[in-house]
This record gives structure tokens, sequence and C-alpha cells, in this order.
């Protein structure tokens, strides 16, 4: 008796929960939602695809630069770490040689000629007629100060002879910042 007890009773489970009501599959009974007229009042005009993007970058309010003749000022609002990173990134991308890095004193020692102020390779007769001033080592230090942290450039060996491009350098790390950094493109694809 048990053994069929056993059988018996998964089977009137089964065959219990098999039966499903008609209820549950016919929907013409539901209820419709109420069909409304489409009424085009204003012609809209078309969205180009820039329209979506914003015009600034949300980065746009991290970067100030004052540019005097003789010594310009770079100033990223950000905390000292990040400006860092920031600098460490303008670097790289400027394909400046990075000599010598000092987390701990917040400066880099780097190679520059002066008269690449576009960071590019220049054509041959820009070799000569255009060589004011020579490769020379330049130290970028990061101050932090009540607007940001500032980020200066200045010779690294002070010599009498030697032109001092460290305002051209600024130029340049403002414009790397500004253009691959903060309102890069993002539409096309990265450079590697």
């Amino acid at each position: 008796m048990l053994k069929k007890f056993a059988y018996g009773l998964p089977i009137l489970l089964i065959a219990g929960c098999a039966d499903t009501s008609d209820r549950y599959r016919d929907t013409q009974q539901l209820e419709l939602p109420p069909e409304l007229p489409i009424e085009h009042t204003h012609s809209q005009t078309a969205i180009a695809e820039n329209d979506l993007k914003p015009k600034t970058s949300a980065l746009s309010g991290l970067l100030s630069f004052e540019d005097h003749e003789t010594k310009p000022k770079l100033a990223l609002k950000t905390r000292p770490d990040r400006a860092w990173e920031i600098v460490s990134t303008a670097l790289k991308l400027s394909g400046l040689e990075v000599l010598d890095k000092n987390r701990e004193l917040n400066r880099f020692q780097v190679k520059y000629d002066a008269d690449n102020t576009e960071g590019e390779e220049g054509n041959v007769l820009d070799l000569f007629l255009n060589n004011d001033y020579e490769d020379s080592e330049y130290v970028i230090t990061l101050k932090e100060e009540i607007l940001g942290t500032m980020v200066n450039a200045e010779l690294s060996k002070a010599d009498e002879f030697a032109e001092d491009g460290s305002a051209r350098l600024i130029r340049l790390l403002h414009k790397i910042i500004d253009e691959k950094i903060i309102n890069r493109d993002t539409s096309r694809p990265a450079e590697e």
C-alpha cells in the first residue's frame, strides 16, 4: 500500500497542476488603450549629430591659462596627484623625452627644443633657418596654490648663452592638455 501511495501521489500532483484555466489564454476580453490622434502643429527641424553633443567638455573649468609674453601661467584646478597625472599624460602625448620624474618633489626633467613649438618635426629648412633655441633640459615643477596646481618650467642648468624657451614649453603643455586631454574629439579613434 505504501508503494502505491508513493507512486500515486506524484502522479496526482502532476495531473492537478497540468490543468490551466482558459481565462489566462483568452486575451480578447482585455481592455485596449484609446487611440489618440497625432497632431503636428509645428514643423520640426532635423537634428544634426553634433547638436546632441555638449559644446564644451565637463572638464573645461579644470584649466586656467594666462598668456604673458615672457612668463605664461598655467594652472590646473585640481588636486596635486591628479595634476601630476595630467602633466605626465601631456608629456607622453607631446613626444618630449622625459629624463627624470620625482613624484615627491612634483617635478619632471625633460629635453625640449623650443624651436619646435607644435611638438612636431619640422622640415629641413626649418632646422637651419629657424634655430633660435638649442635642445635643452627643462625642469617642470608642480606647485600647489590657492587657485590650484601651478605648472612652471625653467631651464635645468642656467646658461648665459642659452635662450630660455620655458614660455614656449608652457604654451605647448597648455595646447596639449586643452586639445588632447580636456577637449579631445571622442568621435575619432584613439591614436596609438
